[in-house]
């Protein structure tokens, strides 16, 4: 295997450099002590995170006193390996930065290599007020934790995940991963065997056919394309074998690991009871999706035919007005271009970003413009997040986690849709706090 990426925590000494890095190796493997400037070598360890390979590294102190013989040679030591990372975790120290940190932003900003701001020593909820003071250093991603409690440690190592420039792994990384689910005998089969142009899946009128999800790979326009055919969901009345409980687990873990689903809808049959329940699950994944109506070469039609059947679908199923809707024919391979195309431009919507400063002046202003449903006084939102994309989630640390009912969270849902472009793309808020103590 190649070298492996390199993720540098650099900082001032004593700001918990080496607790935070056997905090996520999950070793003793650097001292820690109260003293400052113990760590003089640059200690490193493979670490394996969501299947994601990187080094981690451990970096001296580097405002090492001038005075010190050893300062030269650690500090160019330091700075020439800074020089080879493909990530910078900086760490500060709450409640503020101080000067030398300025400094050491400098320094990493002249390295022009993606960093994080990592805020240590946020032991507390209430501490997180103090994110404030560390907003105006520039950086796109700044994140509280404490590497002795192991607060918002994952967080943090989803975000240096995003900024790896080249994630190793065992496995060949597709661009899209998209997941084809519908009820038996939609055609799921035969749009796999039509999109990668030859026949993976067996395809029989006898329904229930596919039994297990089958991953296939194809190339388009020079991506990589990971598409994954499941067996067909019924209804929970009609499913009477031991397989077909494992049948249903496999298709509901192919959504949660897909990009964006293809929710396919037999055109003769119209929408039915079971695929309301489909698009249940779907929703539940918060996932991206499309509508295709398959079988479309079967129907008669002229050119108010599409119209009238996409108003019956909303009709029918009000949550179907929020996805695109295109008509194909897995057989005679009509439009199945669109759907590639389209779960691509979902994927590049859905894998958006927001700055963590500009997202809190956005719940800011959100917030100011009271429209929030009640209890406006009794809401406060110290910091928000995003902590993953495809979907876009986001995680907002509370005063009051009681007070943010289901009718609230959808508000800040669908303002940020609005604001973001993310129409069409389901969002996930979390919320964090200290809810309050039983009397």
């Amino acid at each position: 295997m190649s070298k492996l990426p390199i993720v540098a925590i650099v900082g001032r000494r004593n700001v918990g450099k080496s607790t935070l890095f056997n905090a996520i190796i999950k070793q003793r493997k650097a001292i820690v002590d109260a003293m400052p400037g113990l760590t003089r070598d640059i200690l490193s360890y493979n670490v394996e995170y969501n299947s994601i390979l990187f080094t981690l590294a451990d970096t001296p102190g580097l405002d090492l006193p001038n005075s010190s013989a050893l300062s030269g040679p650690i500090l160019a030591n330091a700075r020439e390996f800074l020089a080879r990372a493909s990530v910078i975790i900086l760490l500060l120290e709450n409640p503020a930065p101080e000067a030398f940190d300025m400094e050491l932003a400098e320094i990493v900003r002249k390295l022009s290599i993606p960093a994080i701001i990592a805020i240590n020593k946020m032991d507390s909820r209430e501490l997180l007020e103090n994110m404030t003071n560390f907003y105006e250093m520039g950086f796109p991603d700044i994140v509280p934790v404490s590497a002795m409690t192991h607060f918002n440690l994952t967080l943090l190592l989803d975000k240096v995940l995003d900024l790896l420039p080249v994630k190793k792994t065992t496995r060949p990384q597709s661009d899209l991963k998209i997941t084809i689910v519908g009820r038996p005998n939609c055609g799921k089969s035969t749009l796999l065997n039509s999109l990668i142009g030859y026949n993976r899946a067996v395809v029989s009128e006898i329904p229930g056919t596919t039994r297990d999800s089958v991953d296939e790979d194809f190339s388009y326009h020079k991506k990589r394309i990971t598409v994954i055919d499941t067996a067909g969901i019924r209804r929970k009345s009609h499913i009477t074998e031991s397989i077909d409980y494992y049948s249903l687990d496999r298709t509901i873990e192919s959504i949660r690991r897909s990009d964006v689903v293809v929710h396919l809808i037999d055109a003769t049959a119209g929408l039915t009871e079971t695929d309301k329940k489909i698009s249940d699950e779907i929703m539940k994944a918060r996932k991206p999706v499309i509508i295709a109506v398959n079988k479309w070469d079967l129907i008669e039609k002229d050119h108010t035919t599409f119209k009238a059947f996409t108003d019956r679908l909303t009709f029918q199923f009000y949550k179907a007005s929020d996805f695109p809707i295109i008509s194909i024919s897995a057989k005679q391979r009509l439009r199945l271009h669109r759907i590639i195309d389209t779960a691509l431009d979902l994927k590049e919507r859905a894998s958006s970003k927001i700055e963590t400063s500009r997202l809190n002046r956005l719940i800011a202003r959100i917030q100011d413009a009271h429209r929030i449903p009640q209890l406006q006084s009794k809401i406060k939102i110290y910091y928000a997040t995003q902590t993953n994309t495809v979907p876009p989630r986001f995680k907002l640390f509370v005063n009051n986690p009681e007070h943010f009912r289901k009718d609230i969270i959808r508000y800040f849902e669908k303002s940020l849709q609005k604001e973001l472009d993310l129409k069409g793309i389901p969002i996930d808020i979390q919320i964090e706090g200290k809810s309050r103590k039983k009397k």
